[in-house]
């Protein structure tokens, strides 16, 4: 008797997840982006002739409901932390360091140094071109170099697991080689970190970037190197200067978010903003929009694109100062948080994203916008790259 009623009672449990489970995943209010995994989410499909007859609308649902589905976040914290719990060295293709730092799992480096001579051969002349180009339209260009997570916490890497540097230092190498016969301002902030106590104080440990320490030290590197070559010098800011303010929430990383944010060690973001306001209007992608540095774009996590509200393929800040030089800034998220402390120095500050931002060439957009000051950033991973901030025509 106790065995049936048992029976009965597991058929019923089993038998409400199976009727609740797609009642909910309809019914509660669908979210448009993963936070542990960092992507969009499926949006719900639409039919039409053709994706009903090729089976391409059923497919869609399958991923909709796969996406969707209703305790998808408890499921994925679940299973990471069962993959945290066994005996091995990498989890969701992140590697836990002794530490507490989160680095990714990466191929053994292999590469045919005649095909990297080749593309290096042409990245240089391409930069060199670019520098000419910006001179003769009467700029100033500068060269912002950053070594990724990864390159700063190497030493912390399994021997077996070390992916390599020797690379990324001959791409390094030929860039700097590079400018150095042009009149643009190369700055190469690994140097730079590695000059200090310990570098790895000025990166994040749970995500590829800086933290804002480091993004501090390049912004006063970076307007002291231009700086010498101008008559009129733009303001560094002192921490003095400005006000400082931290996030309660903890930061879900670009590496942290892939083990659920289960890792012991936390971080927390920092922004500042001058003490004395310098008030601006802002646009993005040619709309008028909140005149803000700062601004979490999900308000339910904190992640590393609260600076500058994240990747915009356009962004022009005014500050109604036309005494101040006209400044472009172009390159990938270790722009973001440079953006936000070298506008206050600017007449007008400009930052371009050539990933999103396609409506003209960089050549174009320089020879239209004619700004005083053009400075590109490009992390240490990314100079042999061609696509996105890697192509200038």
């Amino acid at each position: 008797m106790l065995q049936k009623l048992c029976n009965r009672v597991l058929l019923a449990l089993f038998g409400a997840v199976i009727l609740l489970t797609p009642i909910l995943t309809f019914a509660l209010p669908e979210k448009t982006v993963s936070y542990y995994e960092n992507r969009a989410l499926a949006e719900w499909p639409t039919p039409d002739a053709q994706s009903v007859a090729s089976g391409q609308y059923f497919a869609d649902w399958d991923a909709y409901v796969s996406d969707h589905i209703v305790g998808r976040n408890t499921i994925l914290k679940t299973y990471a932390s069962i993959q945290r719990a066994l005996p091995k060295v990498e989890v969701n293709n992140v590697v836990e360091t002794d530490s507490g730092a989160l680095l990714p799992l990466a191929a053994h480096e292999a590469y045919d140094p005649k095909l990297q001579a080749r593309i290096m051969d042409k990245k240089t002349s391409e930069l060199k071109a670019l520098a000419g180009f910006i001179e003769e339209n009467g700029g100033l260009f500068c060269y912002v170099g950053l070594p990724e997570q990864r390159y700063i916490y190497y030493d912390e890497y399994p021997d077996y697991l070390a992916p390599g540097r020797t690379l990324v230092d001959y791409c390094e190498e030929r860039v700097f080689d590079a400018l150095a016969q042009t009149n643009a301002v190369a700055v190469n902030m690994r140097e730079v970190f590695e000059q200090t106590e310990n570098p790895k104080d000025y990166y994040l440990s749970v995500d590829t970037h800086y933290n804002y320490d480091g993004a501090l030290l390049t912004y006063r590197t970076l307007l002291a190197a231009i700086n010498e070559r101008l008559d009129t010098p733009l303001k560094i800011y002192t921490d003095e200067e400005l006000s400082f303010h931290t996030e309660t929430r903890e930061l879900y990383g670009a590496y942290s978010r892939r083990i659920a944010n289960l890792q012991p060690r936390k971080e927390y973001l920092t922004w500042a903003e001058p003490k004395q306001a310098v008030p601006f209007t802002r646009q993005d992608n040619g709309y008028p929009t909140e005149p803000v540095t700062y601004r979490q774009p999900d308000d339910e996590i904190c992640a590393y694109a609260g600076y500058m509200g994240g990747d915009i393929g356009e962004t022009i800040i005014d500050t109604g100062r036309d005494n101040l030089p006209r400044v472009l800034m172009f390159g990938d998220s270790f722009t973001n948080p440079l953006e936000g402390l070298v506008y206050a120095s600017c007449g007008e500050f400009r930052s371009l994203d050539l990933r999103h931002y396609t409506e003209k060439t960089l050549y174009e957009y320089i020879e239209d916008y004619q700004p005083d000051i053009v400075i590109a950033v490009r992390d240490n991973l990314s100079y042999n790259q061609d696509e996105g901030n890697g192509t200038y025509r």
